[in-house]
Formats: C-alpha cells, sequence, structure tokens
C-alpha cells in the first residue's frame, strides 16, 4: 500500500509518497512530488499503487495508467522510474519533417489499400503540408490541428470531406505515436466519424422508364438499368461484368466488387432481364464484356440523359439510383437479404442507403388498421365510445346526469359497469339506471358511514360507501 505523507508543516507542505516494494526485499521509498494539492497527491498515489501492483504480479499496466504516466512531467516521471517502477524516458527520436513523414506514410501503405484510398491519403497529406509549412510532426499540437479544420470549414468544404480529410490526419498521426515518433497524436479529439448520406432523392420506376427512354445507345439503357434494378457500383462494378457471370437458367448475376474485394449473387428482375437479353442478342461473336461504354465522362453523359428525359435533376447521379433499387427490394424482402445483394452490411443499408418515400408515407395514413371513427360530442347514437374516457368526458356526464336528476355518486359507480350505455342519450340513460334510484333515496334519508379508504365526494353532505 502506498499512502501520502506531508513533509512539513504549514498550509501547503511538499508531499511525498510512500510505499513498500516487496519485490525489492521489502524496502521502504519515497517518491517527492513537491507542493502539489490535496487531490493530486491522492490521484499519484493510486498510481504508483497501480504500477507497484503490476510490477508485482509480473503484469502490464492498464491503458488508463500508462496515459496518465506518459502525461506527466520529465521531473515527476524520471523520480518514479528511479524508484524501479517504470522505465526512464530514453531521449527523444528527432522527430520528421511533416512533409517527408506523410511521404514516407503513403508509400508504405501503397501494398495494403487501393489505389483510390492511396489517392485521397495523398490529397490530405497535401492539405496538411499546404497549411502547417515545414514543420516537424512534434511541433503540430491539438490546437494548430483544430485550426487546420477550422480552415477546411472557412473553405465551405461538405462535412463529409472535412471528415474524410481529419480521419487520413488521425491514421498518419497515429502510426507515428505507434512508432515513438510523438507522444500524442494532435488530431485525436477531432470529429471524424463518417455522417449518413443525404437521402432526399429517390428515382420511381416510371422516372427510370423515362430515362431508359431518353438513353441514346442500348449500351447507356443497360448501364442505367445495372443501377437501378441491380443496385450495382457504376463504373467499378457494372464494367467488370462479363457475359459468364450470368446465369440465364436461375436469373442471377454474379457481381465482383473491387471495393471490398469480394463476389456476390444479384437476382436478375423481369426489367433487367430484358435488357440483358438485348443486349446479348446485339453483342458480336466471341465477346465477353457486357457493359463496353468507356468509363470516361460517365456522369456527364448520364447528366444528358436526365435533362432529355424531363426527369428532375439530382447530384449524385449513380448513387442515388442504387439508393432507390435498395430501398424498393427492402419493402418486398428481408433486410439481411437484400443488404446482401447489394453488397454491404445492414448498418450501411440503414445509415447511408434506405428512404422513406413518399409511398410509405401515403401506406401509413391509408392503413385500415389505423381508421378508426372519431367520436364527436353531437353523437346520439348507442354505439359504443370508440375514443379513451378522458377527465374531461367524465365530467360531462356528471354534469349531464345531474341535470337529469341522476345522482353523480351513481354516475362515478356507472364509469366502471356502464360506460357504454352512458354514451347513449340521457333519457335512455335514466331509464336503465332507474334500479339505483333506490339506493340514492335511501342514502338521503340516512347517514351512512364512509367505508373502506374511499374519501368523501366534494360537493355531498351524503357520504356513501362502496361496502
Amino acid at each position: 500500500m502506498a499512502s501520502v505523507t506531508k513533509m512539513g508543516k504549514g498550509k501547503q507542505p511538499p508531499r511525498a509518497i510512500d510505499f513498500v516494494d516487496d519485490t525489492d526485499g521489502g524496502k521502504r521509498k519515497r517518491i517527492r512530488i513537491g507542493v502539489t494539492s490535496h487531490d493530486f497527491a491522492e490521484e499519484v498515489c493510486r498510481r504508483v499503487e497501480q504500477l507497484l501492483s503490476a510490477k508485482l504480479l509480473n503484469q502490464g499496466i492498464s491503458p488508463a495508467t500508462a496515459e496518465w504516466l506518459a502525461g506527466v512531467s520529465d521531473t515527476l516521471h524520471e523520480r518514479i522510474a528511479q524508484k524501479g517502477l517504470c522505465q526512464s524516458r530514453q531521449p527523444a527520436t528527432k522527430a520528421p519533417l511533416l512533409e517527408d513523414w506523410l511521404t514516407k506514410y503513403t508509400s508504405q501503405r501503397g501494398s495494403d489499400l487501393k489505389p483510390a484510398s492511396i489517392s485521397r491519403l495523398e490529397q490530405t497529406a497535401d492539405r496538411l503540408t499546404d497549411f502547417f509549412g515545414a514543420v516537424t510532426i512534434d511541433e503540430i499540437t491539438p490546437d494548430t490541428a483544430a485550426d487546420w479544420r477550422a480552415a477546411m470549414i472557412a473553405e465551405k468544404l461538405s462535412e463529409a470531406t472535412i471528415r474524410l480529410h481529419t480521419r487520413n490526419a488521425k491514421s498518419m498521426f497515429s502510426a507515428a505515436v505507434d512508432r515513438e515518433l510523438i507522444r500524442r497524436n494532435p488530431f485525436a479529439k477531432l470529429k471524424s466519424s463518417s455522417i449518413a448520406a443525404k437521402r432526399e432523392r429517390s428515382v420511381t420506376l416510371e422516372e427510370t422508364e423515362r430515362l431508359i427512354a431518353a438513353a441514346p445507345s442500348l449500351q447507356w439503357r443497360l448501364l442505367i438499368g445495372l443501377a437501378r434494378y441491380a443496385g450495382l457500383r457504376v463504373d467499378s462494378e457494372s464494367h467488370g461484368l462479363t457475359w459468364q457471370d450470368v446465369d440465364w437458367e436461375r436469373r442471377r448475376l454474379r457481381v465482383y466488387a473491387p471495393k471490398t474485394d469480394s463476389t456476390r449473387m444479384v437476382p436478375i428482375v423481369g426489367a433487367l432481364l430484358t435488357l440483358l437479353q438485348d443486349a446479348y442478342d446485339a453483342a458480336p461473336d466471341g465477346a465477353t464484356e457486357i457493359v463496353t461504354l468507356s468509363r470516361n465522362n460517365l456522369h456527364r453523359g448520364f447528366q444528358v440523359i436526365v435533362k432529355r428525359s424531363g426527369v428532375t435533376e439530382w447530384d449524385d447521379l449513380f448513387q442515388a439510383l442504387r439508393r432507390s433499387c435498395e430501398s424498393d427490394l427492402a419493402k418486398r424482402h428481408p433486410q439481411h437479404a437484400v443488404s446482401q445483394w447489394i453488397g454491404h452490411s445492414m448498418k450501411v443499408s440503414e445509415q447511408h442507403y434506405l428512404m422513406v418515400g413518399d409511398d410509405l408515407f401515403d401506406a401509413a395514413a391509408d392503413d385500415p388498421v389505423m381508421q378508426t371513427r372519431a367520436v364527436t360530442s353531437t353523437q346520439t347514437t348507442s354505439e359504443p365510445i370508440e375514443e379513451p374516457i378522458t377527465a374531461t368526458t367524465s365530467a360531462s356526464l356528471l354534469r349531464a346526469a345531474e341535470s337529469a336528476a341522476v345522482s353523480p355518486r351513481i354516475v362515478s359507480q356507472g364509469v366502471a359497469v356502464g360506460l357504454n350505455v352512458l354514451n347513449s342519450d340521457f333519457a335512455e340513460c335514466k331509464q336503465k339506471l332507474a334500479a339505483c334510484h333506490d339506493l340514492r333515496h335511501a342514502a338521503s334519508s340516512c347517514e351512512v358511514d364512509r367505508g373502506g379508504i374511499e374519501p368523501p365526494t366534494p360537493g355531498f353532505s351524503v357520504l356513501c360507501s362502496t361496502d
């Protein structure tokens, strides 16, 4: 056990941590921590106990203790190390220049990342070097890192783009921490998690037919169909298809996804089957590729088709087709199957793809299960009350009963046993409650003791009991 010891008198005497090191023959040792607050001394004492316990059990220290130890001053750290509770801090390795480190990092990630990911890392590296200039990586602080993010906001970049660059910066500097080039990641606390995509635009089946009709060639019609009816990524998945990937008998399409380096099977719906059959009939002998359109300028060509069709334009052209496909499939099939067909997890489907369209709102509004007849105060039907009885409803019944010369007390009893009866006209109500009038006359001619735990009825001199 460790304890805090005051080394002198006065309001703020120097303090020290005393403990017995059983791993060193039971020697009593002391770590001086100087003039400090009681709370800080207690924190040091607790951390020393954890370090001592880890040393005694020959175990590693907890991440929280390691983080605390990394954050203390060099002086206190050295005093703890002198007592054998941790390793002395080695002389700091000279941190490399920012540009040199980013170049080294991106070049070494080339073996495990796809070219598109490397390209995005290089874009982030350019932004970092343009903002910070010729500095070493240990000169970047959390404050200047936050300034870098704020500068991207000032450029009016989208939040998704800003978070992407922040994520990349975190990865680059986290690797520097792992290699002990720096002690802390200055970008660690900046927001970088991905955000849900804006799913405001759904391309309906009717609009899809108009797009296909406005397409200038069979290949363009097929490409639109693959994106909207099968949910393929354009162009990474669509342009990799071959005729051997088409299972005509079982109506399935084998799709290879370079993004995830995986293969999946996609059902071929009727509209897509027609387009595939037309493309197959028009293909020259020996052709292997299904989509032969050039990958260049696909978005520009699709924008022309959208304008020609008269369909309202939208931003994320092919992505919206893929998203609309999944939303339509999810209305009719289990989500786990739809996510597998589209080629991502159910979590990604929920966060980035599934949309609640106008058709779902209309279907909910017209749901026959929810169509109940509202009961108004002017109704005189004897049908059962369909809306819940509220305090206002009960008060109205009591006032009406009083005008009809029926005891409100009896009406209160009737709320429990005859609410449906009380909803009818009060002439009929008096008739059905005539059997209770004797009780009312008897109660007016004699004093009835209060029974049970029932409180007296406000405004009435006669006390009635439910017993």
